[in-house]
């Protein structure tokens, strides 16, 4: 399976942040199963891949990216069947009107529209105005009593757009943040096959990241990795962002962090790997938190040494997501190249 097919099956798929058990988990296992040892899920939905070195007592390497999506949970069912919900991770209140979302009911899934108000209709200056999500509804097209059988309080829903393909090497849809990062995960770990390693690698699909990285934070505590990298999606320029604020672009590599979640001598060593073996990469800053898996995964008792490697992305938090798929096979590369070289030594 090519790595855009496999970027569009894990991101067609529905996993939000507390419900990853149900769909993405089995899917993200399946897709990882060739290229380790042994695979698991764990309670938590991590999915965990095993691949051995082959030497006793050897370091471990750990590759991180979840695989949760935001998405949203039902609040409420009206009398006139109109679904109110909640947001799950971090949801800009200002793409949702008229938007389409997926409710994930245990009988099945159900397309709604979030209900909006016409021009026509608008009270002066109304159209400047923000509307909170705790004022929004979902129509599923359906009476309140109708409602009540199909949908369940507490049932979740996401966005419903499905992965499309634009021009050149750039992908769109839901959930690249961060399902693509796992599809650079397997290509690094093909890569690898039959490649001879001084390090164990543990390679996971981590859970609840929009919400906490509670999955990545149990892992690292369950494993006591010397080396934990979170690959992540990082902000990449767009016409309407200063390029101050954002430097990093689509097409031009993996983006190395530096900052308080990133050892410093780490990342200095896969930047060294990169131009050795001609990997385009971008420098990214990071003083304060990144947000990601490294949070949780560097406060581990064993004092986790931990970096985070991004893959660029526009629109981030959207069901517009947009990458290139050059950068997606460079992260791959980057991160296979660290493994055949790497020994657990700085």
């Amino acid at each position: 399976m090519e790595l855009k097919d496999k970027i569009k099956r894990l991101t067609n798929a529905y996993g939000v942040s507390g419900d990853e058990r149900r769909e993405i988990s089995p899917i993200a296992a399946e897709l990882m199963k060739p290229y380790v040892d042994k695979v698991e899920i764990d309670e938590f939905g991590n999915v965990i891949g095993y691949k051995k070195c082959g030497v006793k007592n050897a370091p471990k390497l750990l590759l991180a990216a979840h695989i949760d999506q935001i998405g949203f949970v039902i609040t409420e069912i009206t009398d006139e069947g109109f679904l109110r919900f909640a947001p799950i991770g971090g949801v800009d209140s200002r793409m949702l009107l008229g938007s389409e979302l997926t409710v994930l009911t245990q009988k099945g899934p159900i397309t709604g529209v979030v209900s909006s108000v016409p021009p026509h209709l608008q009270k002066p200056g109304d159209s400047s105005k923000s509307v909170k999500i705790q004022d929004m509804t979902l129509d599923i097209g359906m009476t309140g009593a109708q409602a009540r059988r199909a949908v369940r309080v507490g049932d979740y829903a996401a966005f419903a757009h499905d992965t499309i393909d634009l021009l050149g090497d750039r992908v769109c849809g839901k959930a690249m943040d961060d399902r693509a990062c796992f599809v650079c995960v397997l290509h690094a770990l093909e890569l690898l096959k039959d490649a001879p390693l001084a390090m164990d690698i543990i390679a996971v699909g981590t859970t609840k990241e929009e919400v906490g990285a509670h999955g990545a934070g149990s892992v690292t505590y369950r494993y006591r990795p010397e080396y934990a990298i979170a690959i992540d999606v990082g902000h990449a320029r767009t016409p309407d962002v200063s390029p101050d604020r954002v430097p990093c672009e689509l097409g031009k590599g993996p983006m190395i962090a530096i900052g308080s979640n990133s050892r410093p001598n780490f990342a200095r060593r896969v930047m060294e790997i990169a131009r050795a073996k001609e990997i385009p990469y971008q420098l990214e800053v990071c003083p304060s938190s990144t947000g990601t898996d490294a949070m949780k995964m560097q406060i581990v008792e064993s004092g986790c040494c931990t970096l985070v490697i991004s893959l660029p992305l526009k629109y981030m938090h959207s069901p517009v997501e947009v990458l290139s798929m050059s950068d997606v096979k460079n992260v791959g590369r980057l991160l296979a190249e660290l493994a055949k070289s790497f020994d657990g030594r700085l």
